[in-house]
């Protein structure tokens, strides 16, 4: 089973969580945090954040999803990947974990092939009717 692990700004971070298990109705044993706060220091979270990894990955494979590229936790992220073992998607949202969620016992190509479709999958525009 592929662990998750939002690695995101603090607030964001944290809502993703509340929010999928809030539709979800149950806690994703899975789905871990790592809420980026402002003003925490990049090179103590990065520490932090490898200590937490090597707790996890012993229990397989881990998907980072963060939340803007280019942004503190995704420099962050960016750092702590290792090809086939932790690997990272930016530009979180929530069709895409909640696909991250549903596939993870799939492994971790097959679990960011759906996270993948669900991030773009879940973008539509809904124009409405001219008048």
């Amino acid at each position: 089973m592929v662990n998750l692990i939002v690695i995101a700004h603090a607030e964001i971070a944290n809502s993703f969580i509340t929010t999928v298990e809030h539709i979800l109705s149950k806690r994703v044993s899975n789905l871990h945090v790592l809420a980026v706060k402002k003003t925490e220091d990049a090179e103590s979270f990065l520490i932090k954040a490898t200590t937490f990894i090597k707790t996890i990955a012993k229990d397989g494979e881990v998907l980072l999803l963060s939340d803007l590229f280019g942004a503190t936790p995704t420099n962050i992220a960016q750092k702590l990947v290792e090809h086939g073992k932790v690997e990272l998607i930016t530009g979180l949202n929530l069709p895409m974990l909640i696909r991250a969620i549903s596939y993870a016992k799939l492994g971790l190509k097959s679990c960011i092939e759906k996270a993948l479709d669900g991030a773009t999958g879940g973008v539509i525009h809904i124009s409405g009717v001219s008048k």
